[in-house]
């Protein structure tokens, strides 16, 4: 049942949130992070007096019943988050279900609507794209879908108009500061605490975007490169707050670059030592070029503070491929870093991708000596390697479309793109690259014992007690580059444990 702009009143103050399954093969996840983005949308709601009731495909095996549920007390909408990639099959899977049973409006936000509106709207199913920041957007577009009529133009909203495609003005981003805390009692906090550096720990956010050009990033387009954060004084008394309320020493914010400016990130740091929270940051965010700046003094700060792990990309051990995505980094400072973590009880953790457009069989090779040679001088180094997804918008999509990559005309053309499978079978690269890839992209798991044995991971024992037999042939792969006769890897996606493509 196809909606037009302009549904009749609704009848009972529901409005209904959707979290898809981020994986290809729809099943409860083991454990899976806040829907922080739906908690952000809805809490503005919930203080105004509506009925908000998010639905978690990742932790919910009977989501489908509850939907249905909700569905038959006639929501003002349902709103579903959407992520480019497997999620996005997950989320217009919700989409139909709501069609095949009621004419409530369906309203996406998120990242891939918020990159391709207009494509996401030519779906029938899909009713109105709230793009970018959705707080005040998402509240003025339930508000007007309560009073029925007409919804009409509401900055950040695009809509349907008979066969027409309305765009929404852009929405300037919001006040982090001026905004009341999350209301996290929208869900069961309970169920997404996950043990980490042996503590309950829960994600949360200081801050949003970030304002480095990186080439492959869809932060650069949805965020437009503005950072917006909390004040030390207001994310401080929110950290306590929060993890007093749910009792977690664990913290993981989930900022895109926590640091990106330094006094803030110090000033939150002191804060937390000053009164005494007895935090664990189970990982923090940081660029090179920042980790560069950190002295002896703001290293020990960061002890104090309960900071077990700082994670950063470095993308490439190739010199032109980082200046391609406009990441400036000198490998002897890298290992000089990598050297001091040593000494250190912080574990550095080591983002890589492998199959840019344009990437050369040494440059691949490049990237395995680089991240190899992290793992073995640093024991405690956690080396962290995924597949190059193109995401519309970005410098590194155009560069994919030159070398072969056709642009997706349709939404379900976008299941595919993943960080662990190449999108549209890798076009912008030859067949030779696409094996090599896909085999590095298995390998890296085995690059150090930290990839199967980690404070990241609950592994069971005779997983890992296979992972150290088979370790040695996978890190001969990469060395050499074999691609050939991928029995294990095949053996691998056969049994589920690898793979998560579209």
């Amino acid at each position: 049942m196809p909606m037009t702009d302009g549904p009749g009143v609704r009848g009972d103050r529901t409005v209904v949130l959707v979290h898809p399954c981020a994986t290809r093969r729809r099943s409860v996840q083991p454990w899976c992070d806040l829907p922080l983005e739906l908690i952000a949308v809805g809490s503005p709601l919930a203080r105004a007096g509506y009925r908000v009731r998010i639905i978690d495909q990742r932790i919910d095996p009977g989501w489908r019943q509850a939907l249905r549920g909700e569905l038959g007390r006639s929501p003002v909408c349902v709103g579903v988050t959407s992520t480019t990639g497997p999620q996005l099959r997950h989320a217009l899977e919700v989409s139909q279900a709501v069609k095949a049973e009621s004419d409530v409006p369906v309203v996406w936000g998120g990242i891939h609507a918020t990159l391709l509106p207009e494509q996401t709207l030519e779906r029938p199913d899909i009713d109105f794209v709230v793009q970018g920041e959705g707080e005040r957007t998402f509240e003025e577009l339930v508000a007007a879908l309560e009073r029925g009529g007409p919804v009409g133009d509401i900055a950040g909203v695009w809509r349907k108009d008979g066969g027409r495609i309305i765009r929404g003005a852009p929405r300037p981003f919001i006040d982090l500061d001026a905004e009341p805390p999350l209301d996290y009692g929208l869900v069961d906090v309970a169920r997404y605490t996950r043990t980490v550096f042996g503590v309950k720990r829960l994600s949360f956010s200081t801050s949003r975007g970030c304002t480095y050009p990186c080439a492959f990033c869809y932060s650069t387009v949805v965020h437009r490169r503005c950072f917006r954060a909390l004040s030390p004084d207001v994310a401080v008394a929110q950290l306590e707050a929060f993890t007093r309320r749910y009792g977690v020493r664990g913290i993981f914010p989930t900022d895109a670059n926590f640091f990106l400016d330094l006094d803030r990130a110090r000033a939150i740091l002191e804060g937390v030592v000053r009164r005494g929270l007895d935090l664990v940051f189970t990982r923090l965010h940081i660029r090179f070029d920042t980790l560069r700046r950190l002295t002896g003094e703001d290293l020990k700060l960061l002890e104090r503070a309960g900071v077990k792990c700082l994670a950063l990309g470095v993308e490439s051990g190739a010199e032109r491929i980082r200046r391609m995505l406009h990441k400036p980094i000198d490998e002897a400072d890298l290992h000089a870093a990598n050297a001091r973590f040593r000494s250190s009880s912080i574990m550095p953790m080591y983002f890589f991708m492998l199959g840019f457009p344009t990437e050369t069989r040494p440059e691949l090779k490049a990237t395995v000596d680089l991240f190899m040679k992290l793992a073995a001088d640093n024991p405690r180094a956690y080396v962290s390697v995924n597949t190059f997804a193109p995401f519309p918008g970005t410098e590194l999509f155009e560069l994919a479309v030159a070398e072969g990559l056709t642009p997706p005309t349709r939404l379900e053309d976008w299941f595919s793109f993943s960080y662990r499978h190449l999108g549209a079978h890798g076009a912008w690269l030859s067949d030779s690259m696409r094996r090599t890839v896909a085999m590095l992209d298995f390998c890296s798991f085995f690059a150090s014992d930290r990839g199967y044995v980690t404070p990241f991971k609950q592994t069971h024992p005779l997983a890992t007690a296979a992972a150290r037999v088979y370790a040695p042939v996978a890190r001969f792969r990469m060395r050499h580059l074999l691609h050939h006769a991928p029995l294990e890897i095949a053996a691998a996606r056969r049994l589920g444990l690898y793979g998560d493509g579209g």
